[in-house]
């Protein structure tokens, strides 16, 4: 079939459309558009609920490689020189130690437990954000004693009654005021509230964090062992390539990526994840060819009359075909534009609004492959959808298309 052919058949498809039902035209164009935003969404909003978890893991709990005492101790040892060996390593940007300790607070009438977590205030700021997510006061410095930053959920609200709340809270501290620490070791401590913060990890926002100084003093063995140590890494370095040096050049305890780690603890969720997303897509692509093939058969049962007329004055019947097919490809095409806006303004709104939980929040996590590989398939089936229908009447004798 020469380019003449073609031009004919895309300039009869035009003309179809544009002499058709508008109302069924637009109606399956809205329906690709929709069963592109189906086939897309559902897999964005899982994806995205998997990075915002990674991404808050390795902000407020492990970094982007974590160092954990050696089998069978509690603590890293000599906690200084290793931190000296691993700032030392190239790809880092910084390593710090966390020391954590059970406790409970006390405000006023108030009880609750937490953990508390020591950090060194000024390391932590180049592995953490936690600094950035103040919504009160200020935040630590490397030599406070006496006080502490909790978080927003744990700080409360005055105006909510106890019975009504839906995580127990110290019943509305502010900056400023005085809340009592008992370490269970038989160290109790009053410290005053520096900063309040919220980050949306619920680990975080059930935490409260005192100064390494201040942890020495409550429990001496603070002064040179840590929990763990976690690492940033810089741009251009994978955590492989950092966690391979670390082990090379001395560091004797255990030491595991990021990725290591969300295997262990995510990987079955993550499975669950991606199975969702191959049964989104599979009946994303079914419904949109079932719907398709549809709308053209009912469409090409209703010209077959004037499909006879086209072959009775000479038109070849792969012109014909090609007619109904290019229809399907202009639909398709405009409903896959259509869906591209409609997905991007929901990424769009869902970037200003996060879905979120006490345990993580998400947005739609969509990359230009994503967007690429979608819209490929479902243009693929709506030409299977649209050709095997235009094909099987464009087959038809001229009498019987004419006696339709």
């Amino acid at each position: 079939m020469g380019k003449k052919e073609l031009k004919v058949a895309f300039l009869l498809a035009l003309r179809s459309l544009q002499r058709g039902s508008r109302s069924s035209v637009l109606l399956t164009i809205l329906i690709i558009g929709m069963c592109f935003t189906n086939m897309i969404f559902l897999p964005g909003l899982f994806n995205g609920i998997g990075q915002s978890i990674t991404k808050q893991v390795v902000d407020y709990e492990i970094g982007n490689v974590l160092v954990s005492p050696k089998s069978g101790e509690r603590y890293i040892s000599d906690m200084d020189a290793t931190l000296d060996l691993i700032n030392g390593m190239p790809g880092v940007v910084r390593a710090t130690p966390h020391f954590s300790k059970g406790a409970t607070l006390t405000y006023r009438k108030r009880m609750l437990g937490a953990t508390v977590r020591a950090i060194q205030p000024n390391d932590e700021k180049l592995v953490s954000p936690l600094y950035t997510k103040m919504v009160a006061g200020s935040y630590l410095g490397d030599a406070d004693t006496g006080e502490v930053i909790i978080s927003k959920s744990i700080a409360g609200d005055a105006s909510v009654k106890e019975e009504d709340e839906f995580e127990q809270s110290l019943g509305g501290v502010r900056v400023g005021d005085s809340i009592t620490i008992d370490y269970g070791n038989g160290y109790v401590k009053d410290y005053r509230v520096k900063g309040i913060f919220y980050t949306g990890w619920y680990q975080a926002d059930t935490a409260v964090y005192v100064s390494y100084t201040d942890m020495a003093l409550a429990d001496p063995k603070a002064a040179d062992n840590a929990a763990y140590i976690t690492v940033k890494i810089k741009p251009g370095y994978t955590e492989k390539f950092v966690k391979d040096e670390l082990q090379r050049y001395g560091v004797s305890e255990k030491v595991q990526t990021t990725g290591d780690l969300l295997e262990k603890s995510m990987g079955r969720a993550l499975q669950s994840f991606a199975i969702i997303n191959m049964v989104s897509l599979i009946v994303g692509i079914i419904i949109t060819t079932v719907v398709l093939f549809i709308v053209i058969t009912i469409k090409t049962i209703n010209s077959r009359r004037q499909i006879g007329i086209l072959k009775a004055i000479g038109v070849d019947k792969e012109v014909i075909m090609h007619n109904y097919g290019f229809q399907v490809v202009i639909m398709s095409v405009l409903g896959i534009l259509f869906g591209l806006v409609l997905t991007l303004l929901m990424a769009a709104y869902l970037a200003a609004n996060p879905i979120v939980t006490p345990e993580w929040s998400a947005t739609l996590y969509l990359t230009p492959w994503d967007l690429i590989q979608n819209s490929l398939i479902l243009f693929a089936a709506s030409l299977v959808a649209g050709y095997v229908p235009a094909y099987q009447v464009s087959r038809e004798d001229i009498q019987s298309a004419m006696r339709a």
